[in-house]
């Protein structure tokens, strides 16, 4: 076997030089979610996002002071609508309730208003009001589960 020149040395050693400058280590990157700080001014920003809920259907006063009858809001299905209930519908993480046909479009007024600046998930929500359909059950709009539903 003949020796090993200098010569060749140096060059399996250049030869080396790439594959040892390619695993060089990297620094680690660390990505914390934490929640944001929200005192002082962003925490009067914050949507309340209970504000659109039904208006209480509890007993009207008469104009001489004596409870009235509830007033009805419905008298079949076809009179009630799935709203949002707050600002995100179950498509984007939500939920919804049942108003009333008669109301639907200003509520979804004022929704519009009330949440023009929230930004809503991009994911299906798993609460139960989104398997729900809205029914007429004595005189007022509610969710109830849909048929053949566990």
């Amino acid at each position: 076997m003949a020796p090993i020149r200098g010569e060749a040395v140096r060059a399996s050693l250049w030869c080396l030089v790439p594959l040892l400058m390619a695993c060089r280590e990297e620094p680690t990157i660390v990505i914390k979610f934490e929640p944001a700080d929200m005192s002082g001014a962003q925490a009067a920003k914050a949507p309340d996002l209970g504000a659109a809920k039904a208006p209480d259907l509890g007993a009207a006063r008469t104009p001489d002071g004596g409870a009235a009858k509830k007033i009805a809001e419905c008298k079949t299905a076809a009179d009630c609508a799935v709203e949002p209930d707050g600002c995100c519908d179950c498509a984007n993480g939500g939920k919804q309730r049942a108003i009333a046909k008669a109301r639907a479009a200003a509520s979804k007024q004022e929704r519009a208003k009330h949440c023009a600046d929230t930004m809503c998930t991009m994911m299906l929500s798993t609460d139960p009001t989104c398997g729900m359909r809205a029914d007429c059950v004595s005189g007022a709009c509610v969710m109830i589960k849909k048929p053949g539903s566990k």
